[in-house]
């Protein structure tokens, strides 16, 4: 009975796909962002349906692309989520989607209000689908080129591109964390810290501050700073550091205190780089359902807390059933398995309003048809079946 309940969900779920699928070949856009917002809930809590995304993943993307191109508004930003989504939840076929939607995306980067939400996307297909590190390197090469692009806007254009600009260096960083230093390249990076220590100083805004000190911490990280530093001069790790205390003091020495967050993510920085003076490095251990993650890096701290940001209140779902995102954090949660009992006793209660006589109690407990033996007899076959199975498991 509870097998065919499930199918039936499954059937039912499957029929809703395949319908708001039909939905995004809709002339009205109306529609379109209707059948857009139902799949980013339903991959925001893992309930995709695997057949409907072996049969129609690429039908999906392509009209996902179409609404990134051609879309407007909320339409390019659910879009573009909706490929993330996918990127976190196809697993083998991932590095397709890669391939498929980058070349796109790039194009259309200067998408307005929604080129947060593409940026976004492009990085999250880069991080699942990137078969290896020169995949990975070419995706943080196209967003540095554009964070450039954006950093020497002029007039009103600049106050939009200061609007996108920690986005973009927040997902170079993340970017950033799932490399290896050494397997960094030298050409692509030269000046990076010199930029973030120009942006510290002449930017006076409080989530472009944030997104250049996680980034120039992570750099700390990687321990190879040379490959960060200007052509004609190596910057060492003790100047990066100073560069960020002063930083922040002074950012805390201001009036900030209305955004608690930002200062909360700060100290934690100041604390991080105090580890990083003492040799040491940052850890952290997070309760998800009862199960424990630990974090033993910097690197993975960023690629939580971006994660999570992402997922949102679909975050802690993933993390106990998709093997994907599991296998970034090394995470493997505990299966509680319920033994079954081997072994019942029969028991029989009776409400028997009149005293029980010698009799009564023969014909309830001694008759071969009483419901006592009845019930001794089934749970003894019971317990003859479960032997036998027993025997043949092991």
């Amino acid at each position: 009975m509870e097998g065919h309940i499930i199918h039936s969900r499954k059937k039912i779920l499957l029929g809703y796909f395949e319908a708001n699928l039909e939905k995004l070949f809709d002339k009205r856009v109306s529609e379109r962002v209707r059948a857009l917002t139902f799949n980013i809930q339903a991959f925001t809590t893992n309930q995709q349906h695997p057949k409907f995304m072996e049969d129609n993943l690429i039908t999906l993307l392509d009209r996902c692309l179409i609404s990134v191109t051609k879309g407007s508004g909320d339409e390019v930003s659910l879009a573009a989520n909706t490929i993330g989504l996918m990127a976190v939840t196809a697993a083998d076929r991932a590095h397709e989607l890669y391939v498929e939607s980058l070349p796109v995306l790039f194009k259309v980067l200067n998408h307005g209000s929604s080129c947060s939400k593409i940026i976004e996307c492009m990085i999250l297909l880069a991080f699942f689908g990137a078969k290896n590190y020169e995949e990975t390197e070419n995706s943080m090469q196209q967003i540095w080129e554009f964070i450039h692009k954006i950093s020497v806007s002029t007039g009103n254009e600049n106050k939009h591109s200061l609007s996108i600009l920690p986005a973009a260096i927040s997902a170079w960083t993340f970017l950033l964390a799932s490399m290896d230093g050494r397997r960094l390249s030298y050409k692509y990076w030269r000046g990076a810290i010199s930029y973030f220590f120009r942006l510290l100083e002449e930017m006076d805004e409080e989530a472009l501050g944030l997104a250049v000190c996680e980034a120039l911490t992570l750099i700390l990280e990687t321990d190879s700073l040379e490959k960060f530093s200007d052509r004609c001069s190596n910057i060492n790790k003790d100047e990066i550091i100073k560069k960020l205390k002063i930083f922040i003091l002074k950012f805390r020495e201001q009036d900030h205190d209305q955004n608690q967050d930002y200062n909360e993510e700060l100290d934690f920085i100041y604390d991080v780089i105090n580890l990083f003076e003492d040799d040491d490095c940052p850890q952290a251990s997070i309760n998800i359902r009862g199960h424990l993650l630990t974090l033993s890096a910097y690197s993975q701290i960023i690629q939580f807390n971006y994660l999570k940001r992402f997922l949102g209140s679909g975050f802690e779902v993933h993390m106990m059933g998709n093997k994907l995102l599991q296998n970034v954090f090394d995470f493997t949660p505990k299966i509680h398995v319920h033994h079954e009992k081997l072994w019942e006793e029969p028991t029989v209660t009776y409400f028997v309003p009149e005293a029980r006589t010698k009799k009564t109690r023969q014909r309830l407990f001694m008759s071969p048809n009483s419901a006592y033996n009845k019930a001794r007899t089934q749970l003894l076959n019971k317990n003859r079946d479960l032997t036998k199975r027993g025997s043949i498991s092991e």
